[in-house]
């Protein structure tokens, strides 16, 4: 409920009464369809594995959900890196940028193929300045933005995982009692 307000707020520009309530089920039904979220982005075992997963992104505020929806450009995770690699024949990939080191660069291109590139073999190779993911504003209207925001919070880490879904850090064991 309170993410169908804090988002009708940020649609709206304040005028929360004027803003449709977010519906889950209708919001899974735009990421699942009109939306073609899944064509990019995986949800529990459906989807691509290109784009980051959103099987926990209910860890996110609403107002970080509908940014990330309007304006992907604004923040981009480390770990979600987009990539462009450019070879020596001219050829080009996109993709998620894995990691990178002295010599090497490894990314999952837009087909889902783990790729490695030695640096000597490329013309050239970055991090582009804009998002693959298109913004959604005037793509969804208010409504389905809502609806999008409330199921995307739906979708929330297991209890007692940290950030991300890595888990939470174990208490520290109890030390064991001395022997008499």
């Amino acid at each position: 409920m309170w993410i169908a307000k804090v988002s009708a707020l940020l649609l709206t520009g304040g005028a929360l009464f004027a803003q449709p309530q977010g519906s889950v089920a209708r919001g899974q039904a735009v990421v699942e369809g009109k939306g073609n979220c899944l064509t990019c982005h995986r949800i529990k075992l459906t989807g691509s594995r290109f784009g980051p997963d959103l099987s926990e992104v209910g860890a996110r505020t609403p107002a970080q959900l509908l940014t990330s929806l309007t304006d992907p450009d604004a923040e981009i995770l480390p770990a979600n890196r987009p990539y462009h690699v450019v070879l020596k024949d001219g050829s080009a990939v996109d993709g998620r940028l894995l990691n990178e080191d002295t010599f090497t660069v490894q990314l999952i291109d837009t087909k889902e193929n783990l790729r490695s590139f030695t640096k000597a073999d490329l013309r050239s190779f970055g991090i582009p300045t804009k998002s693959p993911m298109p913004s959604f504003k005037g793509r969804l209207n208010d409504q389905e933005l809502a609806d999008v925001v409330e199921y995307l919070g739906s979708l929330k880490p297991p209890a007692g995982a940290g950030r991300g879904g890595r888990g939470a850090a174990a208490p520290p064991a109890a030390p064991a009692a001395e022997p008499h």
